[in-house]
């Protein structure tokens, strides 16, 4: 038999995952854009980073912060410090923060394929943390969000069935990662029991019990500060915040712009699709089997737990949204929670659209294909989304600016600016890293 005469083998489906890791990290990375890559944000430097330098490698990863272990994001910060060039410390967080990213879609590709029939769509599906309206102008890229990425993960690592012990060892460290780096992945853990009968399981929830168990651990001895001294938001303003950036936010990354169009048409223009999004879910829980129901479940409810949860643990201020003004909708701001949600609501779709396709009457096809091209619509839509750290201090500058500080008080530190430009963010660096990253 000639080399013509074999069947040509097909890439495998961990090939696939892996190209298509790599090329929703790079996606992430082109859609941030340069200003914004080299600008530091938030925990990244005034928290993970000081951390570092003060605790060392060890101490700082397992170090509770406002309650919470944060595992993979203070990794990240400890490999780009280990790196040894403080002056491409915010490019480098960035980068391996686009690389987390990515490795999240490649994962979501493998492990959906026992829910969704059709290959196109695990795609749609594994695209959406990359391309999500809302990604780029807060939660991409950064170390100190990436645990909305984890989330996103989350429920398809604990209803994950190993097929090998491999499998499941894999799915064990992954599930460990999760559970120490994102707290609110124990909503997911009752996904556990969809593969309770199977002893490979047995590893994976074990792990997941007890990364859980070290969050509230931490929640306990270090109790979360109450970011804002305002009151919980009402239920219904709460709601209306919820249509208005998680709904809204999916289709337009600009808030403001939703605000606009709610303030001169009224609010039926955001919950007209609310409602419709209701309806598509609801019609695909009836007819999908019992394990996309699940799935279909565990996105949807995760959509709200992230929105709602977030809005009265953090008692975030200014969120009076169903009585919005056009002057208040004028300044308000994305927030990341909505970004969650989306990347939830958006799966939710998805998920929908593969159960009417897979339907032989005509309808439920046509229903299908439009869920499918409304996704592909907000994705293109939204792609021209601005982060919020575009125009903040660039990182490398401001060391490049504290050199010749440095250099004449080489045991003193500077202080190195981030964003938000409010105190707290901003981080202190030893002049001997200076020194050694400008090359004096």
């Amino acid at each position: 038999m000639t080399t013509a005469d074999h069947p040509r083998r097909r890439p495998t489906t961990a090939v696939w995952a892996l190209l298509l890791a790599v090329a929703t990290g790079l996606l992430a990375w082109v859609r941030i854009g340069n200003p914004a890559r080299g600008v530091a944000w938030a925990e990244d430097s005034g928290r993970f980073l000081t951390d570092r330098l003060t605790l060392g490698p060890v101490r700082s990863v397992w170090h509770p912060y406002d309650g919470y272990l944060h595992v993979l994001p203070r990794l990240v910060v400890d490999a780009a410090v280990a790196l040894g060039r403080i002056d491409l410390y915010a490019l480098s967080v960035s980068a391996m923060s686009c690389a987390v990213l990515g490795a999240v879609c490649g994962t979501v590709f493998v492990l959906a394929r026992d829910v969704v029939r059709a290959w196109p769509l695990r795609v749609l599906l594994a695209l959406v943390p990359a391309l999500v309206p809302l990604a780029p102008v807060e939660i991409a890229g950064t170390a100190a969000d990436l645990h909305w990425y984890l989330l996103f993960v989350a429920p398809w690592l604990l209803a994950h069935r190993p097929r090998s012990w491999w499998s499941s060892a894999w799915t064990a460290v992954a599930v460990a990662v999760v559970t120490t780096s994102e707290i609110q992945a124990a909503v997911f853990l009752p996904l556990l029991l969809l593969g309770r009968r199977q002893r490979r399981v047995i590893p994976v929830a074990a792990v997941a019990v007890l990364g859980v168990a070290a969050q509230v651990t931490a929640a306990l001895t270090h109790p979360r500060s109450a970011t804002h001294r305002g009151g919980i938001t009402s239920f219904r303003d709460m709601t209306a915040g919820f249509v208005a950036q998680a709904v809204g936010g999916s289709g337009n990354a600009d808030v403001r712009a939703v605000g606009a169009s709610v303030s001169a048409h009224g609010w039926w223009v955001v919950t007209v699709p609310a409602v419709l999004l209701v309806v598509a879910v609801v019609a695909a829980l009836v007819l999908a089997d019992w394990r996309t129901r699940w799935m279909l479940l565990a996105v949807s409810v995760g959509a709200g737990i992230v929105w709602y949860a977030a809005l009265i643990v953090n008692r975030t201020p200014g969120t009076t949204w169903s009585s919005f003004t056009p002057a208040a909708w004028a300044s308000t701001a994305p927030l990341r929670y909505a970004a969650a949600s989306s990347m939830f609501l958006t799966a939710a779709v998805v998920l929908a659209a593969d159960v009417f396709l897979a339907r032989a009457r005509w309808s439920w096809r046509a229903a299908g294909a439009v869920l499918v091209v409304a996704s592909v619509v907000a994705f293109v839509a939204g792609a021209g989304a601005v982060p919020l750290r575009e125009h903040g201090p660039q990182w490398s500058a401001e060391i490049e600016h504290r050199a010749s500080y440095c250099a004449a008080h080489p045991d003193d530190t500077v202080r190195v600016g981030a964003m938000p430009r409010i105190a707290g963010w901003d981080a202190t660096v030893p002049c001997a890293m200076v020194e050694r990253a400008v090359g004096r």
